[in-house]
């Protein structure tokens, strides 16, 4: 079978065609470049915003007991290496594990607080060093002490970074957090 080679122009081809030939996309004149690409970018801006919006949120661990941990950390994906650690160790004081819970490292991260529980829902929030406002909520919070919103369970603590260490300063935040830990959890 001889092939056929195609012998008009790509200009004309484009004349033939100036509207979107692809369905679910609003028509284009192709020969109004300068419109054609400004439409491009107001679409596109609108994608991002929706994207945004809707964008899966990225935890570590698998929430099979509803637990969800909240952090920041601004050189780390999840968290650093020692926060991480002592973290571990929290929830093995607490019979939990990682899989138990969804971590969720908030640095660089615009989220409120309804939009992470819509996407992880949950029956507990443990919040490292993050202010309520910035989840978009207006509770009032005292550090170590359980607050209820709706029927999740939420407790603020200091950084884990306050922790660490044998001074007293880090021994006491740890005796505050595990406090309220043995209450939550009933340990």
């Amino acid at each position: 079978m001889k092939e056929v080679k195609n012998s008009l122009p790509n200009s004309v081809l484009v004349n033939l065609y100036k509207e979107s030939l692809v369905l679910g996309v609003e028509p284009m004149n192709v020969d109004k470049k300068a419109q054609a690409a400004r439409l491009v970018e107001e679409n596109n801006a609108v994608i991002e915003t929706e994207e945004t919006l809707i964008a899966p949120i990225k935890f570590l661990g698998e929430h099979q007991k509803k637990i969800l941990v909240l952090v920041q950390d601004m050189n780390a994906v999840h968290l650093n290496e020692r926060d991480f650690d002592l973290l571990t160790s929290i929830l093995n004081a607490c019979k939990l594990t990682i899989a138990d819970i969804a971590l969720i490292n908030l640095a660089n991260k615009n989220f409120s607080l309804h939009q992470i529980l819509t996407q992880v829902p949950s029956d507990f929030v443990l919040v490292f060093d993050i202010n309520p406002t910035q989840l978009k909520i207006k509770l009032p919070t005292k550090l170590y002490t359980p607050i209820l919103l709706g029927t999740t369970q939420l407790l603020f603590s200091n950084d884990l970074a306050q922790m660490q260490g044998i001074d007293q300063a880090s021994k006491i935040e740890k005796t505050k957090l595990w406090g309220a830990l043995k209450i939550i959890f009933k340990l």
